[in-house]
């Protein structure tokens, strides 16, 4: 009778069948229109060939993969996972959560927006972490605002696909603006779009309201049917000393970022 040798680094997991049909999802979904055969699958894992085959045997039975004669690929029970895993999410909930862990110090208003289905940008919650802003109406939740006139707004047209963008300037020859810095132009807008997806972030100065600035960031997310959300951190202008900048942005890097794990 024949052993085979586990991987050492496998036999350290707390629960190593778990873990290596995680593996085995993964693998399969770094290519889904491949077929794994147990060999490749067991060759590519660095894992024996039988514990392949029962890993497989048992995601083939919970539906987990599919079988053909080539071999295997995910099965269908995972569009039903994944679609419980989207409706049990509450993105302003999510938010929140994170929020809590913003510094004390950042002295700043934490927004969270999407964008609707023309050009705004809509606010769906805020976190004020001693900001001593009073920004009116264009704050408020569930208010549209022009995306081109917000540091949101303008990462998440930065986010869009292409296509998907130039639908929504198409015609458009004038953009509302809010202050005399608002951007008008569709041109200059996509100008620095550009610039935005080539720095990551998006920053905006008194172009929503007078006296403020924010430093945005935009991620993906499968919770939103255009794929985007956006984190924005607002101060007074009058703080934005260089050095307090590079707090917010830090502050936004670690907020987006663990928003996009929880997701």
């Amino acid at each position: 009778m024949s052993h085979e040798v586990e991987p050492a680094e496998v036999g350290r997991s707390l629960a190593p069948a778990v873990e290596r049909a995680v593996r085995v999802l993964a693998l399969l979904e770094g290519a889904p229109q491949h077929r794994f055969g147990v060999g490749e699958i067991a060759r590519r894992l660095n894992i024996p060939k039988s514990t392949a085959l029962n890993i497989c045997g048992e995601l083939l039975a919970g539906q987990l993969l599919r079988k053909s004669q080539d071999g295997y690929q995910l099965g269908r029970r995972l569009v039903q996972l994944g679609s419980a895993y989207v409706s049990s999410v509450d993105l302003v909930r999510e938010f929140y959560d994170v929020c809590r862990g913003a510094p004390a110090d950042l002295n700043a208003m934490i927004q969270l927006s999407v964008l609707d289905e023309d050009l705004n940008a809509v606010f769906l919650a805020r976190q004020d972490c001693n900001s001593g802003l009073r920004l009116g109406l264009r704050s408020e939740i569930g208010r549209r605002v022009p995306a081109n006139c917000t540091g949101s707004g303008k990462a998440l047209l930065a986010g869009l696909f292409p296509d998907d963008l130039e639908t929504r300037l198409a015609g458009v020859r004038t953009l509302p603006t809010l202050t005399e810095r608002s951007v008008a132009d569709p041109v200059e807008l996509r100008q620095q779009l550009e610039k935005i997806r080539q720095q990551g972030y998006a920053i905006e100065q008194e172009e929503t309201v007078s006296g403020v600035g924010c430093v945005a960031k935009s991620i993906r997310t499968s919770h939103r049917e255009d794929g985007l959300l956006a984190v924005s951190v607002t101060a007074r202008k009058e703080t934005l000393s260089v050095a307090r900048f590079d707090q917010m942005r830090a502050a936004l890097f670690e907020i987006t970022e663990q928003l996009q794990r929880q997701l």
